[in-house]
């Protein structure tokens, strides 16, 4: 089996939704369990990845709707 059971659980999740018998309000709860984990990122490690795509810390701060102070 190549999907995580997570994975499964909420492809049956949609399934009961599509059908009528899960509301919306418990689909997004499902949708919320099933994020990936947010990847944490150090301040170098940020640097370099705006140095890599050539990108001034305001233009990277556009990419990711942010303001530059927070880069």
């Amino acid at each position: 089996m190549d999907k995580s059971i997570l994975e499964v659980v909420h492809k049956g999740a949609k399934d009961l939704h599509n059908v009528g018998l899960m509301d919306e309000i418990t689909l997004r709860e499902f949708d919320a369990l099933c994020l990936p984990p947010i990847k944490t990122y150090s301040a170098s490690q940020i640097k370099k990845i705006r140095h890599k795509c050539k990108a001034s810390q305001a233009v990277f701060a556009a990419y990711l709707n942010t303001s530059p102070s927070t880069i």
